[in-house]
């Protein structure tokens, strides 16, 4: 058996898809990479190992995966102390206790909404502290945001609320390290885009390329596509349908291994920049505006800005981005030729149609594979679909009917 490998750097994996998890916050898209800056200066401060810091900027990045809802990113940053702030805390252990790269960063996602003086006792005294940091500045980012002005009183403003719950909300040591570098100037000038940035690429620049296996990329692939697909209930586990259709259409064309696996990636992260889309606009039930229309469209787009930045991804990036392309260039977001669309995505793009059709959604029923089959015949038939792919289809129907529907 072919077993193929990966070279990747780990830091440069979690930082792009920290952007998928940012994305959430629509018109604020870099509160985990504060949050992660914050922790990592704290920790300096204190002279920790490096290796210690590291922990704490995935642990920062990768803090809110439990969070898909827009609606549920507002409330975590409008409000200091939120009721269910704990849902998606749980939520993230949950996720990332799956994916055995990120198992080490669970507990500490898992209590960073939990106030210092009701931490459970049966965590050790670093989970305590390093699940109490990452609330301590997200906390601080979160009234960064609601006050929405940077300068010296908001600066000031934020100080002192620390201070208020040094103690209970807030572990007295690393409180006292977070006034002390909050003092300067310089701490807050990280927290704007560009610097934030650069501070990162810094960090990524010392990561070591390694090998990974397909299965330790799906994994991770496979977290990710969660978040998406909990993100609205019209769409629970479609990624995971059409990533098990594609590559099982993938295999029926006698399609070398490497292609396969990248299509079943693709597959599982081709909507990642749903992320960016408001929830009322994701979930409405009448029709889209123009304006929604080309929010919504965009999507495909923001999957490949997501994706591109590791390197090593950038054909899984730009075959994920054309899901919604077709051959008679009325597809979006790049209205391509169809001699511009590779094979891939021509898939992806049938796999992609067929498993929302069969899928059961809350205000219809899914389709039987012979009407949804029907509907993407038409679709050949106006040019908009790949011929070889859809006879394919045909042949197997009813196996591919089982692999959309399929949950693991």
């Amino acid at each position: 058996m072919i077993i193929m490998n990966y070279k990747l750097n780990l830091r440069e994996v979690t930082y792009a898809l920290s952007t998928a998890l940012d994305f959430v916050g629509i018109d604020d898209i870099f509160h985990g990479k504060r949050v992660a800056y914050m922790a990592a200066e704290v920790l300096k401060e204190l002279k920790v190992p490096q290796e210690k810091i590291d922990y704490i900027i995935y642990a920062g990045m990768l803090h809110d995966c439990g969070v898909s809802s827009t609606d549920v990113h507002s409330h975590l940053v409008t409000e200091l102390d939120w009721d269910n702030a704990q849902v998606h805390a749980i939520a993230g252990e949950e996720l990332l206790n799956k994916v055995s790269v990120f198992q080490k960063y669970a507990t500490i996602v898992r209590y960073h909404h939990t106030h210092w003086d009701a931490l459970p006792t049966h965590l050790t005294e670093e989970e305590k502290e390093l699940s109490n940091l990452i609330y301590l500045v997200d906390r601080v980012d979160a009234l960064r945001a609601q006050l929405k002005t940077s300068s010296s009183q908001t600066f000031e403003t934020i100080r002192e609320t620390i201070q208020k719950y040094r103690g209970t909300m807030f572990s007295p040591k690393y409180a006292d390290t977070f006034l002390k570098i909050s003092q300067h100037p310089s701490f807050w000038f990280y927290l704007e885009a560009d610097a934030s940035e650069e501070y990162f690429t810094e960090w990524i620049k010392h990561g070591i390329n390694e090998f990974f296996n397909f299965e330790s990329l799906k994994e991770i692939s496979l977290m990710f596509s969660a978040v998406v697909d909990a993100k609205s209930e019209f769409t629970s586990e479609h990624s995971m349908g059409v990533s098990h259709l594609a590559r099982y259409i993938a295999e029926l064309m006698e399609l070398p291994l490497d292609v396969c696996e990248k299509i079943e990636l693709a597959g599982l992260l081709h909507d990642l920049g749903k992320l960016r889309i408001a929830d009322e606009i994701l979930n409405k039930p009448a029709k889209l505006n123009v304006d929604e229309r080309l929010k919504m469209n965009r999507h495909g787009f923001d999957s490949y800005i997501i994706l591109r930045k590791i390197e090593g991804f950038k054909e899984i990036a730009y075959i994920a981005s054309l899901h919604h392309e077709t051959l008679d260039a009325q597809g979006y977001p790049y209205n391509l030729s169809k001699d511009k669309i590779p094979l891939e995505a021509r898939i992806i793009t049938v796999a992609d149609i067929f498993q929302a059709l069969v899928q059961n959604r809350p205000y219809r029923g899914g389709l039987d594979k012979d009407e949804a089959f029907a509907i993407l015949i038409d679709m050949q038939k106006k040019g908009k679909l790949d011929a070889t792919v859809m006879k394919f289809l045909e042949e197997h129907l009813e196996v591919c009917y089982q692999k959309a529907l399929a949950k693991s």
